[in-house]
């Protein structure tokens, strides 16, 4: 192979094109299902479509600035995660890094093709395995320690207080009491994860107990070993690069929190920015869980109905449509073109390697 062939290639890390093909795929027809069902609901289709046309552009570019947070944010991010261990890569390989795990992340249930994506990059880049296996478990701890917090901290200032008003037009729930669950299950994921991760044994020996050493009982064991390595790993070198990496989410998660207030006041919609930061934190964190793409399908009922107290009916559909284009399609859209790119370059074994160390000895490994 030739000198400049890429370092994934001769790692023997590659990401499944297929998978690639069934993301976009299952993302794709999600959404359209989504979108069909707010169609039938509103009973108002030339009504719905022309809604669009009460869009303001001027406010296509705040926006646009917001969804640039999905690169630069998650950029930053990976950046001060690498910097302990002796990685020098440049600040904006890093944030295109971070936009392609985050279109990767836009098109797997909970997230879950963001991490294969970050290593995918971090290790055609010329980072070890062991490196990015350390940097994208970190990662993990990171965000569910920002978006725990984020709830935390979205209760303790009177969240639920400032949206008990709204009641959602599904089973009649109010917001306040949704965004109250979905904060505890989030906060209760996160801290299991983190206790988890800070001390494996005592979850081992009750898998073990309770499931025998099966496969899958094996996998969920080395992932956890993995997140404690990591921690180890940090805890010696890096508190700072954690502690500030928590606080750079601010970029990436706070931009999506906002972003929908901004696509509101694009439709001449004036409702308090704390009010509807708040429930998009609650979608946000509802998302999250569920079993399609970003939440395609169930997220294009959940906006309009978390929505519908501050628009008429006839703008839910271009709301939502625009809201979801900044938030997931743009990102999709050109961290797919990198994507591509990259695994074409792969194959034609033209890449580069681009990492510079402090220290040649890590370059193995993590130890």
């Amino acid at each position: 192979m030739p000198e400049s062939a890429s370092s994934s290639t001769q790692s023997g890390f590659r990401l499944p094109p297929g998978a690639v093909r069934a993301g976009i795929t299952v993302f794709v027809v999600a959404s359209l299902l989504g979108f069909g069902a707010l169609f039938l609901i509103t009973h108002d289709l030339r009504g719905s479509i022309e809604g669009f046309r009460h869009f303001d552009l001027r406010w296509a570019l705040p926006a646009l600035a917001l969804a640039s947070m999905d690169w630069f944010g998650s950029g930053l991010r990976i950046w001060l995660l690498t910097r302990p261990l002796g990685i020098r890569l440049p600040y904006l390989r890093c944030a295109q890094i971070g936009g392609v795990s985050a279109a990767l992340a836009y098109l797997t249930p909970s997230g879950t093709g963001g991490g294969p994506a970050l290593l995918y990059g971090l290790v055609r880049s010329g980072v070890s395995l062991g490196q990015t296996v350390a940097t994208n478990f970190a990662s993990v701890i990171v965000n569910l320690t920002f978006l725990s917090l984020a709830g935390f901290a979205a209760w303790f200032f009177g969240a639920s207080e400032a949206i008990e008003h709204i009641r959602l037009p599904v089973a009649n729930i109010s917001a306040a009491t949704l965004f109250e669950w979905s904060a505890l299950g989030f906060a209760g994921v996160g801290v299991t994860v983190i206790l988890f991760a800070a001390a494996p044994r005592l979850p081992r020996l009750l898998l073990l107990r309770l499931a025998g050493r099966t496969v899958r009982v094996r996998k969920v064991l080395k992932v956890l070993q993995e997140l404690h390595g990591s921690l180890v790993i940090y805890a010696r070198k890096g508190k700072l690069a954690l502690l500030l990496a928590v606080l750079s989410n601010v970029l990436q998660f706070g931009a999506r929190f906002v972003l929908g207030w901004v696509v509101l006041r694009g439709f001449g919609v004036e409702a308090g920015f704390w009010n509807v930061v708040t429930l998009h934190i609650l979608l946000q964190f509802l998302l999250y869980f569920m079993p399609t793409p970003s939440g395609t399908g169930v997220g294009e009922m959940l906006a309009p109905a978390l929505m519908s107290p501050f628009l008429a009916d006839r703008l839910l559909v271009a709301y939502t449509a625009v809201w979801r284009f900044f938030l997931n399609y743009l990102t999709i859209l050109l961290g797919g073109a990198v994507l591509v790119r990259w695994i074409g370059e792969d194959a034609t074994g033209v890449s580069t390697g681009m990492v510079t160390s402090t220290d040649n000895g890590q370059r193995g490994g993590t130890s």
